[in-house]
């Protein structure tokens, strides 16, 4: 299953590439799809933020996101790394006291805002302050209009970037790199290119339920947990979000969290209810879960189980973890390391997917080599660990109808 995304460039005015702007798309096909705009913003949150590793985008400071007016005001561009991304403000989107009010929030967080496809008249002059990029369709103002706005409101502009975009020939990018833009997009430079990834596939019927708990007046935090933790899919995308939020929250970039109930009890409610809200925007899989993620749920309950029932007593929130998070590298044809540095883990989580070392380790490579029917090497590594070959058997037992009892379908 892949997720898809055009990514169009943007320029500075020596026409070196500075960021791209995504575009939602369903298919290899290039245009937009017959969604609507929330619906298309929430898929590249989930689907390039939260679901798939970020991959050449790491090389550009600016990632344009286009948002309308609803999941602006709801927050959902607080979910992405402030660092990396510039916000769009959709054409569709009035200009509200409500939206000002998201807009300035951001604006003290240390958001960068892009106006686009707006009126050149007043109507946008109390947003101007917290705006730091305007983007000027060349097609629908002229040189003139594009002129005057920017003279007639030179105090409001003091510091604003001006891009030029839909700049389709040489005549027009000197134009309009006259006029004081020192940004373009358009066809003269590139055209949208499409990027298919491989996609976390989420159970549609944990989603739902999970929409249902975080929505009572008192959610319970534990049954959140266990919900989560049937869910390869929603578990790192949590921790991918946990990880934005704290970042752009606190400024602290290496946060470490030891658990998903860590997480779960520092994010609280309103939190986990506007995560679900993006997560069940997204969720259309009605589908099997495949034999790759069953596997990885066995592997999270057994190491879970194997942590809590060793002579070592390590953590057995994190060994879950360590087994849960184990195939993600083939799930995205992607190095562990690459994808473990995109979110919070413990040290010990980290050093067992990304070295295959640590005190953790030995738990998944336990089950590795059940897996493989290593049968004597089960049984050396498990004494190490202070059980025989009959309880490694049980345990593997007892994980694999846990994750067997987890429902695939739509939640009644």
């Amino acid at each position: 299953m892949f997720s898809f995304v055009a990514r169009q460039a943007i320029f500075d005015e020596n026409m070196n590439t500075v960021g791209y702007e995504l575009l939602f798309r369903d298919s290899m096909t290039n245009r937009f799809p017959d969604v609507t705009p929330e619906y298309a913003t929430a898929q590249i949150i989930v689907e390039q933020f939260l679901g798939a590793p970020l991959g050449r985008l790491k090389e550009y400071s600016a990632i344009f996101v286009n948002f309308p007016y609803e999941l602006l005001v709801q927050g959902m561009a607080e979910t992405l790394p402030k660092d990396r991304v510039i916000v769009e403000i959709l054409e569709t989107a009035e200009p509200t006291p409500r939206l000002l009010k998201t807009v300035k929030q951001l604006y003290q967080h240390g958001f960068r805002i892009a106006l686009d496809d707006f009126e050149l008249g007043n109507t946008w002059n109390d947003f101007l302050p917290y705006v730091s990029i305007i983007k000027f369709d060349v097609r629908m103002s002229t040189p003139e209009e594009i002129k005057e706005y920017i003279e007639s409101k030179a105090e409001l502009l003091k510091g604003t970037v001006f891009l030029a975009e839909k700049v389709e020939t040489q005549e027009e990018y000197e134009c309009y790199r006259n006029l004081g833009c020192t940004l373009f997009q358009g066809h003269f430079f590139s055209k949208p290119v499409i990027h298919a990834n491989n996609k976390l596939i989420q159970n549609q019927s944990i989603t739902l339920k999970l929409m249902k708990e975080v929505n009572t007046d008192s959610p319970d935090f534990a049954r959140i947990e266990a919900l989560l933790k049937q869910d390869l899919a929603l578990s790192f995308k949590l921790m991918r979000y946990a990880q934005n939020i704290v970042f752009n929250a606190r400024g602290i970039k290496n946060f470490r969290s030891q658990s998903l109930k860590d997480i779960i009890f520092y994010l609280g409610a309103n939190e986990l209810r506007r995560f679900v809200l993006v997560a069940c925007l997204t969720s259309v899989n009605v589908g099997k879960t495949d034999e790759i993620y069953h596997r990885c749920l066995i592997r999270g309950k057994f190491c879970e189980l194997a942590a809590a029932r060793s002579i070592s007593r390590h953590s057995s929130d994190d060994a879950f973890i360590v087994g849960l998070f184990s195939q993600l590298d083939d799930i995205f044809e992607m190095p562990m390391a690459d994808l473990i540095g995109q979110i919070d883990v413990s040290t010990n989580v980290m050093m067992a997917l990304r070295e295959k070392r640590g005190p953790l380790y030995p738990y998944l490579h336990l089950a590795q080599l059940y897996e493989n029917h290593k049968w004597e090497d089960v049984s050396a590594l498990g004494h190490r660990l202070g059980f025989n070959r009959s309880v490694v058997a049980e345990l593997i037992t007892t994980a694999t109808q846990w994750a067997d009892d987890i429902p695939t379908g739509v939640a009644s």
